[in-house]
């Protein structure tokens, strides 16, 4: 990691989170975005929603970098009616945090847990994991980490992919799944409420790009990113619709739903459909500004609950898995072991996701502001927390049962081995007594074959034999062995008679 340069101590946002990265490491990965150039990172997209005291859906326009500044620079006599302003950015670069950053004076936290890293790398600590619980009720902005479960066309899973946007996001390809081939794109939503100039409430909802086929085949030396095409959809659909079920009588334009695909549109079609319960247009609180965040947050953990079930169905064995394993399978279950460990791990991580956002709710429950809404949506995330816990006990389970189908495995397989030990050994038995005999009788002509004595040979040998093998394998012919055998013996007697 390159140190910042001097000139970048002072004069801007990037001199700032330079600042800050040296008291705060993970801050790292942002300034390494906000050095890059601009003809290295795509144009975003930002749409404006506007709230004035008027009754009815919020204006919508589309923006560009000009636009964002003039509206964060505006003064206050030319708010006009409007009360407030919900800005969703799709994609950020550089050029959207130093603006961003520097207008509104945000917390480099803020941007640094959305961009986050996508990989693990021990050299480098990850902003979304280096938080402290106790800062995260204070916080005025809250960073949304999930997964969406996709379908898509056949990859081996030992491609490493990255989504091709200017925050990269991994695309983790999982084992074909009952005939279909599943991955886990990594997506994060990050809501913030600030005030601009002109004394109007900003809320700011940062997302990723829409689902695509544009990917980057990553090497495994992390240095070449070769573009790839693949056909990709939601699993099932995307997540399941979360406002009330409208009836026959209802608008029809209202029946289509969200456009799951895109996070942006999906925010523009709630916002634009039904206001959050308890929004208020002159003041909104976090809460309200970040409900649907949560809300679609929530509905796509429960798309990842519903594939980590079809997992666990995948990985029950029938009970001839030990015949089949010891067959050529073995191969197969070290794979489900490790692919066991991985949800195990993932586990961990979606816990602590998900403990992320509860603690968000009951900082807002404490606070009393929408007390009855955070504790429905609080409930929903203990939902999907306890069937998570419970999926992840039945997944080490499962690793419990694969190590020792492996280990029966090894136990017969050391058997057989010690079968074949046998047979060598019951023939080592035959041909030491005869070898004993024929080197002793060989000192004699007429014990040769031909010879008037070798008969002889034979029944010396054969008794030798069988006395060799009862000194080597004694008879187990017990007493109560015995009795059995003398009262069957009397029983058939009487029986002839």
């Amino acid at each position: 990691m390159e140190e910042p340069r001097q000139e970048d101590r002072i004069g801007s946002y990037k001199s700032f989170v330079a600042t800050r990265s040296q008291r705060n490491p993970e801050f790292k990965n942002l300034y390494e975005i906000l050095q890059t150039d601009s003809a290295d990172h795509r144009a975003c997209r930002i749409v404006c929603l506007e709230f004035s005291s008027s009754p009815g859906p919020p204006s919508r326009q589309s923006i560009d970098l000009n636009g964002l500044a003039s509206i964060l620079g505006a003064k206050a006599t030319e708010r006009g009616h409007v009360r407030g302003r919900l800005l969703i950015v799709e994609d950020i670069s550089h050029d959207i945090v130093e603006t961003l950053g520097s207008s509104l004076d945000i917390d480099p936290s803020f941007f640094a847990s959305h961009i986050d890293t996508f990989q693990i790398d021990i050299a480098r600590r990850r902003p979304s994991s280096a938080g402290f619980p106790s800062k995260t009720g204070a916080q005025n902005f809250l960073n949304l980490h999930y997964h969406r479960v996709v379908e898509l066309e056949n990859l081996e899973s030992t491609h490493a992919l990255l989504r091709d946007m200017n925050v990269l996001r991994k695309v983790r390809i999982l084992p074909r799944l009952k005939g279909t081939n599943v991955g886990l794109i990594r997506h994060c939503c990050s809501i913030l409420k600030a005030e601009t100039k002109d004394g109007l409430w900003l809320g700011l909802i940062l997302v990723d790009t829409p689902i695509s086929n544009s990917y980057v085949l990553q090497s495994s030396d992390n240095d070449n990113k070769t573009p790839l095409t693949l056909r990709i959809q939601l699993f099932q659909g995307g997540f399941q619709d979360f406002l009330s079920e409208p009836s026959f009588s209802d608008n029809i334009n209202h029946k289509s739903g969200p456009i799951r695909s895109s996070p942006l549109e999906s925010f523009i079609y709630y916002w634009s459909f039904h206001q959050p319960p308890g929004f208020n247009v002159n003041c909104p609180t976090l809460f309200s500004l970040s409900y649907y965040a949560l809300r679609i947050d929530v509905a796509e953990w429960m798309t990842y609950l519903d594939l980590m079930y079809h997992c666990i169905k995948q990985y029950e064995y029938p009970p001839d898995a030990i015949i089949l394993a010891s067959t050529g399978h073995i191969e197969k279950l070290a794979a489900d072991i490790h692919t066991l460990q991985q949800w195990g791990r993932r586990s961990i991580a979606t816990a602590q996701k998900i403990r992320y956002a509860v603690e968000f709710l009951k900082y807002r429950t404490i606070k009393n502001e929408d007390k009855k809404l955070s504790a429905l949506i609080r409930q929903d995330y203990e939902q999907v927390a306890f069937n998570l816990d419970a999926y992840s006990r039945r997944l080490e389970v499962m690793v419990s049962v694969d190590t020792s189908l492996v280990q029966a495995i090894d136990c017969g397989r050391s058997l057989i081995e010690t079968m074949n030990i046998s047979r060598l050994t019951y023939l080592a038995l035959i041909f030491i007594p005869l070898t004993f005999v024929s080197g002793l009788f060989s000192m004699n002509d007429q014990i040769a074959p031909g010879g008037k004595l070798f008969g002889l040979y034979f029944g010396i040998s054969i008794p030798l034999c069988i006395l060799v093998f009862l000194i080597a394998h004694p008879p187990t012919f017990t007493r109560g062995v015995f009795s059995a055998w003398v009262w069957r013996s009397k029983v058939i007697q009487s029986c002839n008679v």
